[in-house]
């Protein structure tokens, strides 16, 4: 059974300098966005990419969506330090996501399914909220040794997400390489 990220490393994720970090802003670029979109962020964490998606999308709204309340308590924390207003912690469980139908432009799940016991239906109800003509994005671990990040048997390989994607009738329109370490997969709905 996959394991969840402890809450008390949580404070651990939020450094750049870390190893295996990539740079957060890189990653909201990397990403099919307008400033006034409404973006899920799936598995926020303590909001390591929240608070940078929440400076881009002045005119939007994140959602910072977590099983673990304590990750959005940091988040909470992050947000107001951070001068953001426009952040709004969603407690969930694993694969129901409490957001309705058609109610983001981008559902991202970033170092989220190698920890998700039932990854499709994450991913099918990640796709349930997103608009027509929206999109889910999907950052993970590549699945090679490295000396950071999850252990390998952990990792979800980017040919198993994209057979997921497949079975759900879900097209991958874009694929990247982020800091050689991670993959990150662009679906448009």
């Amino acid at each position: 059974m996959p394991t969840k990220f402890p809450l008390e490393n949580a404070e651990a994720l939020l450094s750049q300098s870390r190893p295996g970090a990539v740079d957060p802003n890189y990653v909201v670029a990397e990403l099919p966005l307008r400033t006034f979109h409404f973006v899920a962020d799936i598995g926020c964490g303590p909001g390591y990419l929240t608070i940078p998606l929440a400076k881009y999308l002045y005119d939007g709204k994140v959602y910072a969506i977590d099983v673990q309340q304590g990750m959005l308590d940091i988040v909470e924390r992050e947000a107001k330090a951070a001068h953001v207003q426009n952040v709004e912690t969603v407690l969930s469980r694993e694969t129901k996501l409490p957001l309705e139908d058609n109610s983001v432009d981008l559902a991202l799940m970033s170092n989220v399914l190698h920890e998700a016991s039932y990854p499709t239906r994450l991913i099918r109800d990640a796709a349930r909220i997103v608009k027509k003509g929206g999109w889910i994005a999907i950052l993970e671990w590549r699945k090679q040794e490295m000396r950071v990040g999850p252990p390998l048997d952990e990792r979800v390989a980017q040919e198993d997400v994209e057979e997921i994607l497949e079975k759900l009738e879900l097209t991958v329109k874009a694929r990247r390489i982020i800091g050689d370490i991670r993959y990150l997969l662009l679906v448009e709905k």
